[in-house]
């Protein structure tokens, strides 16, 4: 069972490492607007997923199928509830960072990010039971941390690049545009970490390794994750702990 998780600065090249990864290991890809289509998919009807069972299920299906079950043993055990807090839960993970981009100044705020961040981790944190899975953003490297079987990975860059990145990305006119949305993409993406984690999404701790595709090609970024991927589902071990002998030195 493989699963990674990729968190990158706006323009740094984050979805396209994650989905080159992806196709390489024959993966699932999940972004914020794949959440919000499993999500839709949670509330599927049981004869629905029935139907879906008898095909090859996609990783939207699987979920749904187990949190169907999720429900179903709650029902049975009298504890009822929907862990996903009830509709709507797709336009709450669709939602981009830059939502949160204010502090909450009042308490129905604070619990409207409090409903958003649970609701993320609970989500996450199933994906990852399911495996074989990419999973970018969402702070999944912090929500994960402790999970020996996940590869976090970080991506930054320098902001010359990604201000030409969001700008042909985005079609804005000008480069101070794509500057200022990167401003503010990167300053509410820090306060959710901050409010979240109580950490940094750039805290090189939260991650095994830290691309800067600056400095290096996505092709290569990918590479090396895919290998360290392949290594750590084979071994079932942590990153701290592989060992590669070709650059380990011998002692006389």
């Amino acid at each position: 069972m493989t699963v990674i998780t990729i968190e990158g600065r706006l323009g740094a090249g984050g979805p396209d490492l994650g989905r080159i990864v992806a196709k390489e290991l024959r993966l699932d890809f999940v972004d914020r607007l794949m959440l919000a289509d499993i999500a839709r998919r949670v509330g599927s009807t049981v004869g629905a997923l029935a139907d879906q069972e008898r095909r090859v299920p996609s990783l939207a299906n699987r979920f749904a199928q187990t949190i169907q079950k999720m429900l179903h043993r709650s029902a049975v055990a009298g504890m009822g509830g929907d862990p996903y807090f009830g509709p709507g839960i797709e336009q709450l993970l669709a939602r981009p960072y830059s939502d949160m981009d204010d502090a909450p100044h009042t308490s129905a705020e604070e619990i409207d990010d409090r409903h958003f961040i649970d609701t993320a981790a609970k989500v996450i944190n199933d994906l990852a039971e399911i495996g074989n899975v990419v999973l970018l953003g969402r702070g999944g490297a912090a929500i994960l941390h402790d999970n020996p079987k996940v590869l976090r990975v970080g991506v930054v860059s320098k902001l010359e690049d990604r201000v030409k990145k969001v700008q042909g990305q985005s079609r804005l006119s000008t480069p101070e545009e794509a500057e200022k949305l990167i401003e503010r993409a990167d300053i509410a993406q820090h306060r959710y970490f901050e409010r979240a984690f109580k950490s940094s999404p750039i805290d090189p701790f939260l991650y095994h390794f830290m691309w800067n595709t600056s400095d290096v090609s996505l092709e290569y970024a990918a590479q090396v994750t895919v290998d360290a991927a392949k290594v750590m589902s084979e071994k079932g071990l942590k990153w701290a702990e592989l060992q590669f002998a070709q650059s380990t030195p011998t002692s006389e």
